[in-house]
This record gives C-alpha cells, sequence and structure tokens, in this order.
C-alpha cells in the first residue's frame, strides 16, 4: 500500500468516527468523544464537535437544574397556577389549582377550563384574556370554598403578535379582607363608643351653663352623670390600651409560679363591691397547693375580667363557682355563673372586639365591650386558650387554660 492509499484509509476512517460521533450527539449522548489523534483540519473539527457536545451537555445539565426548580416551585407555591393554550384547555395545573378547581380526583391536564367543576368565573377571565391580548384582574369567591375570596389576573401569552395561551393565577386573600373588615368595623365601633359618652357630657354641660348649675335640685344630677360618663370613657380609653399593648407583640410576659387558689380569692375580694350590688356570692373551689405558671398581673387581670363578667350579667342572688384541673400538661380554670346565659347564635363572637349580646344592657352595666377580647389576647400570650359554654337560661361557663411552661 502506498503513502496515498494509506493517508485515504486514515482520512475515511476519521471521517466515519466523525460522522459516528455527529449521530451519537444528535441522539443526545453528549458523554460520548470522537476519538483524537487525527491531524490537520480534521483534528480540529473532531475537536469543535466534542468541546460542542461538552457545553451542550453543561447547558443541559443547567437547564434540568432550572426545571427541577421551577417544577418544585410550581408544585408547592400556594397560589393556584394555571395554564391553558390559546383555545383554553388546560396544560398545566398545580396542586393548589386543582384544589381550588375540584379536580383532586382526576388529572385535568388536556380539558376545558369552563368544563371544570369550580371553572366558570376563571374560564371567563381566561377568555377575556384570550380575546383582548390584555392581562384581567379580578375578585371572586368559588363555589367550591364557599367563603373564600381570591384575587385572580389572567394573563396572556403572546408570540409574535398571536395569542397562544393563558397563565391565570389566583391568590387566596381571605385573611386580609378579613382584616379590612374587621378595621373597619373596629373604627366604627370606637366611634361609637365614644360618641355616646362624649355626646352625653356635652349635654349636661351645656344645661349646667344654660342655668341648672344654680338648680339644687337638679344640677348635681347633671354633674354626677358628667362624672360617670367620663369614668365611662376613662375605662374605655384604659381597655383600649390594654387590648392594643396585648395585640402589639411587645407585651413581655413575666411567668412565675403562682398560687391559683390566693390568687383568686384575692380577685374576688377586689371585686368586693360589684358583688355586693347583686348580692351575688363566690365559690372558690379551686384546690389547695395548685400553681400555675403565669404572669401575675396578666393573670389577674383574665380573673378580673371573667368575674366582673360573671357579676354583672348574674341574677339577683347568684351564685359564682371557680373550679380547675390540671388538664394535658397544663391547668384549666373554669369560672361558672347563674345568669341569663348566652343565645348559641352569639356564642362564635363573643371574644370579638365591642361585641355584646345585650348592647343596651351591657352599656347601662358600664361595659366597653372589651374585656372576653382582653381576657383572649392575655390568656393566648401564656400559650394557652379561652373558650365558653353556655345555653340560654342555663348561665353560662367561661374557661382558659394555662401552659405549665
Amino acid at each position: 500500500m502506498n503513502i496515498l492509499s494509506a493517508l485515504q484509509l486514515l482520512v475515511g476512517r476519521q471521517f466515519g468516527e466523525i460522522i459516528q460521533g455527529s449521530k451519537r450527539f444528535a441522539a443526545g449522548d453528549f458523554g460520548y468523544r470522537i476519538p483524537g489523534g487525527s491531524f490537520g483540519e480534521l483534528k480540529k473539527l473532531s475537536e469543535t464537535l466534542n468541546y460542542m457536545a461538552g457545553e451542550i451537555s453543561a447547558r443541559m445539565r443547567e437547564a434540568e437544574v432550572r426545571r427541577l426548580e421551577l417544577e418544585a416551585a410550581f408544585r408547592d407555591m400556594s397560589e393556584a397556577i394555571v395554564v391553558t393554550d390559546g383555545s383554553g384547555v388546560i396544560t398545566r395545573i398545580n396542586p393548589r389549582g386543582r384544589e381550588l378547581m375540584g379536580a383532586r380526583g382526576f388529572n385535568a391536564e388536556g380539558m376545558r377550563l369552563s368544563g371544570m367543576p369550580a371553572g366558570p368565573e376563571l374560564s371567563s377571565a381566561a377568555i377575556k384574556a384570550l380575546l383582548s391580548a390584555a392581562p384581567v384582574f379580578l375578585e371572586i369567591e368559588p363555589p367550591a370554598s364557599p367563603g373564600t375570596v381570591l384575587s385572580v389576573s389572567a394573563s396572556p401569552i403572546v408570540e409574535e403578535g398571536a395569542v397562544r395561551g393563558c397563565v391565570l393565577v389566583a391568590r387566596d386573600i381571605t385573611g386580609p379582607r378579613k382584616l379590612e373588615a374587621m378595621r373597619r368595623d373596629f373604627v366604627a365601633n370606637v366611634s361609637h363608643e365614644l360618641k355616646t359618652p362624649l355626646t352625653a357630657i356635652r349635654g349636661c354641660a351645656e344645661t349646667l351653663l344654660n342655668g341648672a348649675l344654680e338648680d339644687r335640685e337638679h344640677g348635681p344630677g347633671f354633674a354626677r352623670s358628667i362624672c360617670e360618663q367620663a369614668m365611662r370613657l376613662d375605662n374605655l380609653v384604659n381597655d383600649l390600651l390594654k387590648i392594643s399593648y396585648a395585640e402589639s407583640g411587645r407585651a413581655a410576659v413575666e411567668k412565675a409560679a403562682l398560687d391559683l387558689k390566693e390568687l383568686v380569692d384575692e380577685t374576688a375580694g377586689s371585686l368586693e363591691s360589684v358583688l355586693a350590688k347583686k348580692r351575688v356570692s363566690v365559690s372558690d373551689k379551686v384546690p389547695a397547693g395548685l400553681k400555675v405558671y403565669a404572669d401575675r398581673d396578666k393573670l389577674s387581670q383574665v380573673l378580673i375580667n371573667l368575674l366582673d363578667n360573671a357579676a354583672k350579667y348574674n341574677r339577683e342572688g347568684g351564685k359564682i363557682n371557680i373550679s380547675a384541673m390540671a388538664e394535658g400538661g397544663g391547668v384549666k380554670v373554669i369560672v361558672e355563673d347563674t345568669g341569663a346565659g348566652i343565645p348559641a347564635e352569639h356564642l362564635p363572637r363573643i371574644f370579638e372586639r365591642f361585641y355584646r349580646v345585650d348592647k343596651a344592657r351591657s352599656r347601662e352595666m358600664g361595659g366597653t365591650g372589651l374585656g372576653l377580647s382582653i381576657v383572649k389576647h392575655l390568656v393566648e400570650l401564656h400559650g394557652g386558650s379561652a373558650g365558653v359554654e353556655s345555653a340560654e337560661g342555663r348561665g353560662s361557663t367561661f374557661w382558659f387554660t394555662l401552659p405549665n411552661t
């Protein structure tokens, strides 16, 4: 074999290896490398192809990592995400989206959005986005989740001027909406609570200034009314400050071991005048020596509020029983009264700020409507919980728990 023939054979073999390597690269085998040993331009071509395979392999690994990251984010997001094609057929949907659309038991991909059990509102948003090629924003209450408020955005996917699909994102805004409603109610309630005594004070003051000041028979009554209303304002402001401090996150709980029976007796003694008005008796049934781990001042405030309520809304000559027991690694304290009880429809809201079962009677007794809310917050500051059990005509039983840590 002459040199030319040998050279042709070598070049042919090298071309074959390059072709074989190119086919393997085309099939996705980027770990393969074309053997070296050639020369000239063929060697450069082999090295270039090998380098290209290495770069593509690295880029593919990076792309796979990114895909896995996006897939994890898509899967675990709290927002519902639904992707459709240009005709409204679902191409991707995450678990929260399936839950929202009522598609937990079947694969929703490939189905029309409008055909989903809970899809009409979302379908409407998607259609608007697909037709207008512009984002659509709305708030809805899906039938599949009563009481839930969703903020929905539908954004069209536009490619070369044509709408190819739509991305729907639904975010649960029930919490923020409830907070907004509570804030509005709070402002309205505070305004009303302040306006009532201020109106009374102003009316009495104007009457005194218009001549009643010299009226020895009626003048003192107007002065007493001003004093009573001022005290009511003072109580309201103090309670507002207490609940604001409890909710602020700045309230420090300085826990110590306390003798519960001793604290109950002390609290009942401080309310002697309130109890005497309606001849209500207090029976302290807390076991002797029972210890609780709590902030003395804050626990005292909880007991004062509960006993004050139990006395004010009790019947003449009624009774209040206070008991306690160890329960679930903590202590449960129970305050029972023999009052008129609370209708069942009021029980779920009894610890809300300014909520009153009998508004007129509560104001007449000097209540601010914040006492039970303060109880709830102070107990929760300790890591405990508060509740009530009652039936109309059978008295009420308020309870709270305190952990032993």
